[in-house]
């Protein structure tokens, strides 16, 4: 770079920043809407309501302090409750001393509202189930083998006793599982509900997804149950086979004592058929696919 050209860079760069200050040392008006903070509630007390959860300020000042406001951290109006309790009515402007941000370098030219009503109310506190907001979608080939669970499944909330009474539970945010093919364990956020504080606000979610196939066990032994005195039972054939169809990983692990065939004694008796059929117990998140036979005969003895 070129002596020359430089120096045309340097008074280029002086006259942004002059520019810039002379600007920014300007008065200026602006109006914003900030969130209303309420302040020094009484211990064991909360909010139960208010008319306004926000206020418009129109403020005036130099260019400089209305930046720090308006490009700096996020901020509220904060007004004292002076451990008031009840319904109250606040005037706004009393608690422009309180704001630390509204700087003596500047002018609150006008408030909306003038006044803020608000009810304090004795805090309670309640345990209630929590509720998952989900959908779940399962891959082709691919199943939910187990219960979605919740860890906790309940949580402590706080708040106006008034409130307190009608909340029955308390729902995660909506979230979505879609195209899953391996199990989930993480986490949700409870879904947040105005004047109520909550214990913990993340509850853990788990289900179980495996790959579903077939599998047949062979030669399940059939109990007879309820069979009278001096009287006998006697099915053919007395062992039947059963085709189950689940997660690949629990199906690994059944065997046949995993499955329960059971003849009650009286439906033999009173059939007109000249067949039963067996009821049969499999385990959880398994489907029954096929028995093998299905009807079995039979002879009723008597001695």
């Amino acid at each position: 770079m070129t002596p020359k050209l430089l120096k045309i860079l340097l008074a280029l760069i002086f006259s942004v920043i002059l520019w810039v200050f002379v600007s920014f040392s300007n008065s200026y008006t602006t109006t914003f809407r900030v969130p209303v903070e309420f302040t020094n509630i009484k211990e064991g007390y909360a909010l139960l309501s208010q008319t306004s959860s926000e206020i418009g300020l129109t403020i005036k000042g130099e260019g400089w302090s209305l930046a720090q406001i308006t490009f700096g951290p996020e901020t509220t109006f904060k007004i004292s409750t002076n451990e008031n309790i009840g319904i109250q009515n606040y005037n706004v402007s009393d608690a422009i001393g309180e704001n630390r941000w509204l700087s003596s370098s500047i002018e609150v030219v006008s408030i909306s509202p003038l006044e803020i009503g608000y009810s304090v109310e004795r805090l309670n506190y309640k345990t209630i189930p929590i509720v998952a907001d989900i959908s779940i979608g399962i891959d082709e080939g691919f199943g939910l083998v187990s219960k979605v669970e919740l860890t906790p499944d309940s949580v402590k909330i706080s708040g106006p006793k008034s409130l307190i009474d009608n909340i029955k539970s308390v729902v995660t945010e909506k979230y979505e599982f879609d195209n899953n093919d391996e199990s989930i364990s993480t986490q949700l956020k409870l879904k947040e509900i105005k004047h109520i504080n909550f214990e913990n606000d993340i509850t853990n979610i788990e289900f179980v997804v495996q790959k579903i196939v077939d599998k047949t066990f062979n030669n399940i032994p059939i109990k007879i149950v309820n069979v009278p005195n001096l009287r006998e039972l006697n099915l053919f054939p007395a062992n039947i086979d059963v085709t189950l169809r689940g997660g690949l990983e629990d199906l690994g692990i059944q065997d046949v004592e995993s499955i329960s065939a059971v003849v009650d004694f009286n439906d033999a008796f009173r059939d007109t058929l000249g067949f039963v059929k067996p009821q049969i117990t499999i385990p959880e998140f398994t489907t029954l696919i096929n028995v093998k036979p299905n009807k079995l005969k039979y002879i009723i003895k008597q001695y």
